[in-house]
């Protein structure tokens, strides 16, 4: 058994809960490389991803192409990181907050190539992520509408600058950083800058 994640509570957590059922179970390290999954064994396993970092999702989708049965410990609260990792391959979902001899018996059932996850709940999850996947393509459309100069106040508004030290920053006359902001929130179909902010931020999340 391979889990994958930080050195945080979670992660130790599952290598202990299943060492303790007496499986074999190492902590892969998180790196910005890849993990480099070998093919597994013939006598089976299951990768275990804790999806509490930015590359958990990636990773899942490399464990299921180098054919690890995968399962994905994540937070109930990030349901959209979730379904990417269902959508990415992962045979069952497990919520970090659960018992641990549920976690076990569930790595026990992936790995003895049993359905953990019902159709219906899978569906579930995958049309989650479409939705998640269609509203991100449409703020990202919506940020490729702004010039290069509203862009650099997009950003210096999201280190939180104010107009007028982006003012003086960029060299800009005052009315010219207020035209700008006013542009942004027509062009992003928002109200505030801390929405258009917000808007940024999500999108960096996914990926510029």
């Amino acid at each position: 058994m391979l889990v994958v994640g930080p050195p945080d509570l979670v992660t130790t957590s599952v290598v202990s809960a299943l060492q303790a059922n007496g499986l074999a179970a190492e902590r892969r390290e998180v790196n910005g490389s890849g993990s480099g999954f070998p093919r597994p064994s013939r006598g089976g396993g299951v990768v275990v991803v804790n999806l509490d970092f930015p590359e958990s999702v990636g990773l899942v989708a490399e464990a299921v192409t180098s054919g690890w049965p995968t399962l994905v410990v994540g937070r109930r609260t990030d349901r959209e990181r979730t379904a990417a990792a269902v959508a990415a391959g992962a045979a069952a979902y497990v919520p970090g907050s659960c018992p641990l001899e549920v976690l076990v018996h569930t790595v026990l059932q992936v790995s003895a190539g049993r359905a953990v996850m019902m159709t219906k709940e899978r569906l579930a999850w995958l049309e989650l992520h479409r939705v998640a996947r269609a509203e991100v393509d449409t703020r990202r459309r919506r940020l490729d509408l702004l010039t290069d100069r509203e862009f650099e106040v997009l950003r210096r508004l999201e280190r939180g600058q104010k107009a007028a030290d982006i003012a003086v920053d960029a060299v800009l006359a005052m009315s010219t950083v207020r035209t700008h902001i006013r542009s942004i929130l027509v062009k992003l179909e928002v109200n505030s800058q801390q929405h258009a902010i917000a808007i940024y931020r999500e999108t960096r999340r996914h990926g510029e």
